[in-house]
């Protein structure tokens, strides 16, 4: 009876450290760090938990952003997919983004930054519609959509608070940015 009691532990402990060492996690956050491109210099900026989760880290000595997606499975939680964006210098620029799809789960996440007080709103033109919202200077700006999309096809424009276009996003010569119009 005692060895089998010792086998039983000793078969729990290798299941959880096999966990443990896959990523998974008791939180979405500890499953978010434990992402293998999230490394100790990464500081989070922006939880975004919706119908979906996802964070967005930024890190000084890799001079990025990085966006990481969490999936609950059961009563763990874990990560797999992650995207980068480098820092720019840009007045209005894409800090994180990222598409999924999963049998469960589908979403695109659109993550802004602008550094131009003249802009007031950024509108996603969708086949579902528009959707507007509404920018700060310095402040993240997120759009979260139920589907997925390419970040590459995603059709946007930044407005002054009369109604004025200022930017629009596209790829102009294989450089996927915000263009000044």
């Amino acid at each position: 009876m005692r060895k089998i009691s010792v086998v039983m532990a000793l078969l729990l402990i290798a299941c959880g450290a096999f966990y443990f060492l896959e990523g998974y996690r008791f939180t979405p956050f500890a499953a978010a760090k434990a992402n293998g491109f999230v490394t100790d210099d990464y500081e989070l900026v922006e939880k975004i938990e919706e119908d979906s989760i996802f964070y967005l880290f930024k890190s000084d000595e890799k001079q990025e952003y990085r966006t990481v997606h969490v999936k609950q499975n059961a009563q763990t939680y874990y990560s797999y997919a992650s995207t980068f964006i480098p820092y720019g210098e840009d007045n209005l620029q894409t800090i994180g983004g990222m598409s999924i799809r999963y049998e469960d789960e589908k979403a695109t996440l659109f993550v802004l930054l602008s550094k131009d007080e003249a802009i007031d709103s950024i509108v996603v033109h969708t086949e579902f519609g528009d959707e507007k919202k509404k920018i700060l200077k310095d402040k993240p700006l997120y759009f979260l959509f139920p589907y997925s999309q390419q970040i590459d096809h995603i059709n946007a424009t930044a407005f002054d608070k009369n109604g004025n276009e200022l930017y629009y996003y596209k790829d102009v010569d294989q450089n996927l940015k915000w263009q000044e119009i």
